[in-house]
């Protein structure tokens, strides 16, 4: 995540910041510069303008909900691209599901936001893309009758998230049934579009080989599979192979658990980077202009650069009685799995599209 100021005051501005809580100037992301920047009113009141630049520009129409994703004026539309990814939105008299919905719907707009610093691409579902992306954000209501509920997961390009998981009560009480170290929003979401991006950066590729000697065969039987790491999930896991004891359970959870702790990793090292380098001048969208080249850095650079980061968010975590947000420590065959994922987004990132469907 990469720090934006106010145009204005020069205060630092949230990633999700509407309104400059230094000066009160209005924001907005910009999805094509993947920046927060200061917006001008104009006589209209629906149209905005980038600081300095002329083109007209509204605002997503879920505002009122949390987004402060731009719409160009002209574009034909009143969603942004990461609102039009959803498929469904709760009734807004359910205030608890309105709520865990702009929780559900701020981690998405982080997701869209990094696969974009990562030139990984999002097509969204269409005729013309039946395994495009899309979101299906679903509350069943907490309590004990929804725990266990698997309704989160992945299935042809279609995330389903279970908005429950919003609740911290809920998925403590999950995450203890689970015998899990770390289950969050954001977790769930990069851990499901790791499955959609497999077969886009593996699965048509030629290192389909190599994944199969590295995470095992991924035609195994899936039901099976999940069934005996259900019954084995209390005897804990070989950490030195496995990045979480759900990766354990089959081969494209393994791949999947991994994607998603990469993205973590790499979220964490950019943004604390980004804290650390901010100055004056108008940041930048490419990512090597802050720090972070990602088709040229290697796997043990990011790790060296991530652990005393995640070092100092443990103690400080500590300072406050909270938990440490990141639990792990990958080692062994583990970091080979995190540079074959590496590999295969750098090299998507340097051919700039996904392989040709079989």
């Amino acid at each position: 995540m990469r720090i934006s100021r106010c145009d204005t005051c020069r205060t630092i501005v949230p990633f999700d910041a509407q309104t400059c809580a230094g000066c009160g100037s209005p924001l907005g992301y910009l999805p094509d510069r993947c920046v927060v920047r200061t917006l001008d009113t104009t006589d209209d009141p629906a149209v905005f303008l980038v600081r300095g630049e002329r083109h007209a520009l509204w605002r997503c129409m879920n505002a009122a909900w949390g987004c402060n994703w731009m719409v160009p004026a002209d574009a034909g539309e009143i969603w942004c691209r990461a609102c039009r990814l959803t498929r469904n939105r709760p009734d807004a008299e359910r205030t608890d599901a309105m709520s865990a919905w702009m929780i559900a719907e701020s981690a998405k707009r982080r997701l869209v936001h990094q696969l974009d610093s990562l030139a990984l691409p999002i097509e969204a579902r269409s005729d013309g893309a039946p395994d495009g992306l899309a979101f299906d954000l679903v509350h069943l209501g907490a309590g004990d009758d929804a725990i266990g509920m698997a309704t989160t997961g992945h299935a042809g390009g279609i995330v389903t998230l279970d908005l429950t998981e919003s609740d911290d009560l809920h998925r403590a009480v999950v995450r203890e049934q689970m015998a899990e170290h770390y289950r969050t929003v954001i977790g769930h979401l990069r851990h499901e579009i790791g499955h959609h991006f497999w077969n886009r950066l593996v699965g048509q590729s030629d290192h389909l080989a190599q994944f199969r000697k590295l995470f095992g065969d991924e035609r195994a039987n899936y039901a099976e599979a999940l069934a005996a790491h259900h019954d084995r999930r209390s005897l804990g896991w070989d950490d030195q192979v496995f990045v979480t004891a759900y990766a354990s359970a089959h081969p494209l959870e393994d791949w999947a658990e991994t994607f998603a702790h990469y993205l973590h990793i790499l979220d964490v090292v950019t943004t604390a980077e980004s804290f650390a380098t901010l100055d004056d001048g108008e940041p930048s969208p490419d990512p090597a202009s802050w720090g972070l080249d990602i088709a040229a850095f290697e796997l043990g650079d990011l790790l060296a650069r991530f652990r005393p980061i995640n070092a100092s968010l443990t103690e400080l975590a500590a300072c406050v009685g909270a938990p440490p947000p990141y639990p792990f420590d990958p080692t062994g065959r583990v970091v080979t799995k995190l540079e074959f994922v590496h590999r295969r987004v750098a090299a998507h990132a340097d051919r700039d599209r996904f392989y040709a469907s079989n």
